[in-house]
């Protein structure tokens, strides 16, 4: 298979049994639609549905979205708000529920699913292309956060949209798919732009292959437009940012509009074996799964099938299924290193890793599919994919998925009875910190969260100049060190035992803020 192949559509003949397989491992999804948001990453999911809300209140602004962590300025730009957007819209026909969140990321992934196989069937034989895509659909990882409340798929989406037009423009000379591969990765790059760079190790392999200046001028098309539009938006977001307070005062804070350096990060941090250990557990655990990790041996095996459907070796200069996965994974281990601190501590920046190791999987059940012994009727290479099917969709369990925090959970529901709607309060819970918006998200309340360390006088005399009324304090009998600072003892209104169905939680603390007490509190020795 020559990289022409990319121009010609993929055999129309589908066997009904992948696609019912396909939908019975979306249906994976529907018991985890509704319910609380859950872990890991909440934090997230929380920003995320608060855009959400914001929108479905005050009217879609996605030049200027709000956070609900940052007292009563608000504002803050980071990435472009266009799924936040499309539940809003959704908030206004069935109410506002991040079930509708839920929902946008499921159909965005439903897409990028639907465009990695388009982009796999171009490259490799249609068994390769429908194995590989019944394991994006059931790789753990994709499991938990198609469906959570983040806008990644949506941004995946885009991403391999652009891959597959790109592609097929390089082949076809086309500039309507160029056109649309631009678009598409210009709606990726405001949404999330690293997840653009993986794609750049098979598109590279495509120019390589299809050598000519008009390979030269689509491709600055195809990707010269969405680095135009970031750029852009970049500019947008630092002049916005830079009219917000500086909040020097609250530990931990940095300007997110000028964080390089948090995406980035340092040499010391790649040095650390630590990190890449966990990163290393993570692939194999939530990426791969031991099985797939298997697979994926196997796939250096694989060979493209000869007209006479038997194997032969390909030309180190022409590139086939094998040659572009590894190019994505190429692209992959280069995205990993320059944001390697976002890896290391978000799982979720994985999910660019589901699609080039779901290629590879599928090329390696194709070569045990192969390989393997085929006893009467049934293949072995398809009852091992099956087995790794099934250890996929069973990894979710001892991965600790959905989660629900019924903690905050409780506590934002006393808080929302207490707290009048519009008083900003201070928030702080056994590891809350800056920019953490749980628990102001489940109460429906508008402040600043802080560390229990954090907690000091001074620094609240600051935020109650700035309109902080109340501070709530949640307390865990799993970290009994952890309370409640004596200085705020004059000031207690209210000290409740949280509990969910009956079993004890732990403790809300309110407080009404007093200047006068705040800063004689500050003055002592």
């Amino acid at each position: 298979m020559s990289l022409r192949s990319l121009a010609q559509p993929p055999s129309p003949s589908r066997p009904l049994g992948w696609l019912i397989l396909a939908v019975l491992l979306l249906a994976l999804r529907l018991p985890h639609l509704t319910g609380p948001l859950d872990d890991p990453h909440s934090w997230r999911q929380c920003d995320t549905a608060h855009y959400s809300l914001d929108f479905y209140r005050h009217g879609i602004d996605l030049l200027r979205p709000a956070v609900c962590w940052l007292g009563a300025h608000r504002t803050l730009v980071l990435e472009c708000p266009l799924p936040e957007a499309l539940s809003a819209l959704l908030y206004r026909v069935g109410g506002p529920d991040p079930l509708w969140d839920r929902l946008v990321s499921l159909a965005f992934f439903v897409v990028a699913a639907g465009y990695f196989h388009a982009f796999a069937a171009r490259i490799a034989p249609g068994r390769v292309a429908r194995l590989a895509t019944l394991t994006y659909l059931a790789l753990p990882l994709g499991q938990y956060y198609s469906r959570a409340a983040q806008p990644d798929f949506v941004a995946t989406a885009f991403v391999h949209a652009l891959l597959f037009h790109a592609a097929v423009a390089l082949e076809r000379r086309s500039l309507v798919h160029a056109c649309v591969a631009a678009a598409s990765g210009s709606l990726g790059v405001l949404i999330k732009a690293p997840c653009l760079l993986p794609v750049l190790g098979p598109l590279a392999l495509a120019a390589l292959a299809t050598p000519g200046w008009s390979t030269a001028g689509l491709g600055f098309l195809a990707l010269g437009a969405p680095a135009v539009v970031f750029a852009l938006w970049r500019r947008h977001a630092d002049a916005v940012n830079a009219a917000a307070p500086d909040w020097y005062f609250l530990p931990g804070y940095y300007k997110e509009s000028n964080a390089m350096w948090w995406y980035v990060g340092s040499l010391a941090q790649r040095l650390d074996p630590h990190g890449w250990v966990r990163l290393a557990r993570s692939v194999l655990l939530e990426v791969l799964t031991p099985l797939g990790a298997a697979c994926s041996v196997a796939a250096l095996g694989w060979r493209e099938p000869d007209a006479a459907g038997g194997q032969r070796n390909r030309a180190r200069w022409s590139p086939g299924a094998l040659a572009f996965a590894l190019a994505w994974v190429a692209g992959g281990l280069v995205y990993l290193v320059v944001f390697f601190p976002l890896n290391r501590i978000h799982d979720y920046y994985q999910i660019a890793f589901l699609a080039p190791a779901a290629l590879i999987i599928g090329l390696g059940a194709d070569w045990l599919w192969q390989r393997l012994p085929r006893p009467g009727w049934l293949p072995l290479g398809g009852v091992a994919f099956a087995l790794f099917l099934a250890g996929a969709v069973w990894a979710v369990r001892p991965l600790g998925y959905y989660r629900i925090d019924w903690l905050r959970v409780e506590a934002g529901r006393a808080i929302q009875e207490r707290i009048p709607a519009g008083d900003l309060l201070i928030v702080a819970d056994h590891n809350s910190g800056h920019s953490d918006p749980r628990l102001l998200f489940r109460a429906d309340r508008a402040g600043w969260p802080l560390a229990f360390a954090s907690l000091t006088p001074s620094r609240l005399d600051t935020l109650a100049a700035l309109g902080a009324r109340w501070a709530a304090v949640v307390t865990d009998p799993g970290a009994p060190t952890l309370q409640p600072p004596p200085f705020l003892a004059p000031m207690q209104v209210e000290r409740r035992p949280l509990a969910h169905d009956g079993s004890a939680l732990g403790t809300l603390w309110l407080y009404r803020l007093d200047r006068e007490r705040l800063r004689a509190a500050a003055a002592m020795p």
